[in-house]
Formats: C-alpha cells, sequence, structure tokens
C-alpha cells in the first residue's frame, strides 16, 4: 500500500474542505465527540461561527438561536436521530444546506435521508476517500450529493421490492419524472419533449397524484426509491 500516496491525498482532501467552509456560518451535530473535536480543531477557527452539539434537542436549540449556512450532522445522535434533525431543522430554515453522514448503511435510513430533504448523504466510511470533499462541494453550490455506493445501495432495494403493478404512471410521467430528477425545470423540460409547459405541468400534476406526492421534490424522491426511474449524478445539467 502506497502510505504516503494515501495521506497525501488525506491532506489535500482537507485542505479543500477547509478552503471551502472559509467564513461560513457552520454547526456540527455527531453523537461521537472525537468527531466534533476533530472538526473543530480543522476548521473551527475558519468559519464566522461555529457551534456543537451531540444531542438532537441541543442541536435544534443552537440551530434555532444560530442561523447557520451549514448543518454537517452524523447518525445517530446520542440522544437522538441526525435524520430527524436534518427534517426538524429544514422545518425552521428551508435555506439550511445540511450534509449527514451515516455510520449504518441501510436502504431505509437512505430513504428516510431523502425523504428529510439532506443535501448530501454519505457513509462514515467513506469520508476518507474524496466524498466528503465531493459532497462539501455540492452542498455549498447549491447542488445534491450521495455518495455512490448508498445510491446502488438503495436502488437495489428498491428493485427488489417495487410492485409490478406500480402505481400506473404512464410514459409520458415517467419521461417528465426522470428529467425532474436528474434536475432539469419545467421550461427545459418542454423544450426536451417538444411540449408546452402547461402539458409538462399537467403530466406532473397526475404523477403526483398518483404517486401521493406533496410535490416535484416529493415526486423525485419517490420515483427514485420505488425504482419507477433511473438516476444518474453525471447527466445533470
Amino acid at each position: 500500500m502506497d502510505s504516503g500516496g494515501f495521506l497525501q491525498r488525506e491532506a489535500q482532501s482537507r485542505q479543500e474542505v477547509m478552503a471551502m467552509l472559509e467564513g461560513r456560518s457552520l454547526i456540527v451535530a455527531s453523537g461521537r465527540k472525537l468527531v466534533i473535536s476533530l472538526l473543530t480543531g480543522v476548521i473551527g477557527d475558519r468559519c464566522q461561527w461555529f457551534g456543537s452539539a451531540t444531542c438532537e434537542s441541543k442541536a435544534l436549540e443552537l440551530l434555532s438561536e444560530r442561523q447557520p449556512q451549514l448543518l454537517f450532522v452524523t447518525h445517530p445522535l446520542r440522544p437522538g436521530s441526525g435524520v430527524e434533525l436534518v427534517r426538524r431543522a429544514k422545518a425552521l430554515n428551508p435555506k439550511l444546506r445540511c450534509l449527514l453522514l451515516l455510520e449504518e448503511e441501510s436502504p431505509p435510513l437512505v430513504r428516510a435521508a431523502l425523504e428529510a430533504s439532506c443535501d448530501g448523504i454519505c457513509a462514515d466510511r467513506g469520508v476518507g476517500f474524496g466524498h466528503l470533499v465531493a459532497a462539501t462541494r455540492a452542498v455549498l453550490g447549491g447542488g445534491f450529493y450521495m455518495e455512490p455506493q448508498l445510491r446502488d445501495l438503495l436502488a437495489l432495494a428498491c428493485r427488489a421490492s417495487r410492485d409490478p403493478a406500480g402505481p400506473g404512471l404512464s410514459a409520458r410521467e415517467l419521461e417528465v419524472l426522470e428529467l425532474v430528477v436528474q434536475g432539469y425545470q419545467n421550461p427545459q423540460i418542454a423544450s426536451r419533449m417538444h411540449l408546452s409547459v402547461e402539458t409538462v405541468r399537467s403530466h406532473l400534476k397526475s404523477a403526483f397524484q398518483k404517486l401521493g406526492a406533496t410535490g416535484r421534490t416529493h415526486a423525485a424522491v419517490m420515483a427514485v426509491c420505488q425504482g419507477l426511474v433511473s438516476w444518474h449524478l453525471d447527466e445533470l445539467p
């Protein structure tokens, strides 16, 4: 094993994360005090404000008081749930960017994280392999990131549990949802499919009703989780 090369890559990853967090307001919520200590030592003095908590209730209190730009959270908290913290934090401040690290890799947890509107989802063991850098870049840039292995894990579980009958979406509705999942807005979808924007809205409204979704993001998540549409991050516009 090339330990020198590994350490060099690790150092580069840390430097890149530190540069991206320069001047940002950040709160770290983790049930492991070691994680908090490491992050405090590495990036604490580079942020406009840095706060930390080990439990869900304290983290929510800090989020309400400080209104940071970024929440870095692990799951589980002690006591509490990192996924539930994201859900409650987003209700307080929809503009908050949330990056979640999962200690346990399971399809139900990944699905719950998606439904909680996490902006980035990584596995705890993947942090040292560049995923944290990619996730931080995407989340702070207003995008979304899911570690590829977690995405594949979820897709496999969805295919195994998929109802053959499905929710009865039409081919057009599935095509529109596929483009929604890829990040396209209604005018772009209309242009690609040679439809009017109003027709695209009509297809989406019908898909929402069949899926029981409350909006386009919820519908996109449900479509991916049910294996109805594919999701390729390298195809995002």
